[in-house]
């Protein structure tokens, strides 16, 4: 680790970025009662990690500036094994390297080990950490939304998907609509945005880049041209949580092509299409479809080992509030369903000590239920 990067973050496992105290609330935190995402009223209720009577043992491998050395990893895999831990919960992705096969040791020395599969989906074979002898988990999606009402000025009401709490950028008013295609910079800085909606739909150019990095750039972008306001099409849209980087500045709002397609049209026939971006609300149990494979999760088969059945299992993370920073937030990836099983893990470790890592493993992957819910495993 260079000495400008442990200038900026903490020189020992105290979390600075928030995503390891996530990880660690999820598998562990205590019961904490009327949570919500950042205090705003979305997805309230009470918090739970999934094996709150757990010890944790931290250890810190990835800094700052994103990086994971292996040889911290390294180490950290040898310090837990010396420490005598039952779990080992990791929510890391990156190549392949020594340090997964390292995990081959704290597995014979009955240490469970969990790893969270990867976020490049749905691309086939991207899945990550897919050697045999470790449990490797995919993200699905849990029974809450919150659904987001647009309405165009024809009143035609349809719904997409938002964080949009936050009361000083909310406004019951009308404001005019600019479809921006792909939204490069080009196209917005010739649509004169300043002030507007704008919405973001270009599906032949998904192929093109991640839903997470079109839509982080969408952003930026809009944001940098002074718009008022962005609805942004994906083929899929788990990626909810990103649109956080727009809260206390304008209302972002995720929606599918087809909702994406009917507000291009009454803007292509509208000689001043204008919009209305509605509060976000809440939506929670079987009026939400669930579960269903997140579309980043990584899939397989795995490209190193491609007779191995990967990932093992599901778990939910897409939207799952946990602790960060003295707030909760939502937050969603493989690295929020690894703990989840990680703290399955610990529960039949204690109820079965002579349980190997083997049997531990063979008892939840072929016990797993397909409607699982995010009460099975923690009260989000």
């Amino acid at each position: 680790i260079s000495a400008d990067v442990l200038k900026m973050d903490y020189n020992s496992p105290r979390d600075l970025t928030g995503h390891g105290t996530h990880v660690a609330s999820t598998i562990a935190g205590s019961q904490v009662w009327n949570v919500s995402h950042r205090g705003g009223g979305l997805g309230v209720g009470m918090a739970r990690g999934g094996a709150p009577r757990s010890r944790l043992a931290i250890y810190k491998v990835c800094w700052v500036d994103g990086s994971c050395p292996e040889a911290a990893i390294l180490a950290a895999i040898d310090d837990a094994i010396k420490d005598g831990v039952d779990v080992l919960s990791l929510s890391l992705g990156g190549s392949p390297g020594e340090e997964i096969f390292e995990t081959l040791h704290a597995v014979l020395q009955g240490i469970s080990v969990v790893f969270a599969g990867g976020n490049e989906g749905p691309v086939p074979q991207t899945v990550l950490n897919a050697v045999p002898w470790v449990m490797t988990v995919a993200a699905s999606t849990i029974d809450r939304s919150f659904p987001t009402q647009v309405t165009l000025g024809n009143n035609e009401k349809l719904v997409g998907q938002s964080l949009h709490y936050n009361a000083s950028v909310i406004s019951n008013d009308f404001k005019a609509l600019v479809h921006a295609r792909s939204c490069d910079m080009e196209t917005l800085a010739s649509s004169n945005v300043t002030g507007k909606i704008v919405l973001c739909y270009a599906p032949e150019e998904a192929f093109l880049i991640s839903p997470r990095v079109a839509l982080r750039n969408a952003i930026n972008r809009t944001l940098e041209a002074g718009a008022k306001g962005l609805i942004f099409a994906q083929y899929a849209i788990n990626n909810v949580n990103n649109v956080a980087a727009c809260n206390n500045i304008m209302p972002c709002v995720l929606v599918d092509f087809e909702i994406a397609h009917r507000i291009a049209s009454y803007w292509d026939i509208t000689r001043s299409p204008v919009v209305k971006v509605s509060p976000t609300m809440s939506a929670v149990g079987n009026e939400v479809l669930s579960p269903r494979v997140a579309s980043f999760s990584s899939r397989g088969p795995s490209l190193a080992f491609s007779t191995i059945l990967k990932p093992d299992i599901a778990a939910p993370g897409v939207n799952i509030l946990a602790a960060v920073r003295g707030t909760y937030v939502l937050l969603s990836g493989t690295s929020m369903a690894c703990p989840h099983v990680s703290a399955v893990t610990a529960l039949l470790k204690s109820v079965h000590p002579g349980w190997s890592p083997a049997m531990i493993k063979s008892a939840i992957i072929t016990t797993a239920r397909h409607n699982m819910h995010k009460t099975d495993f923690i009260i989000t």
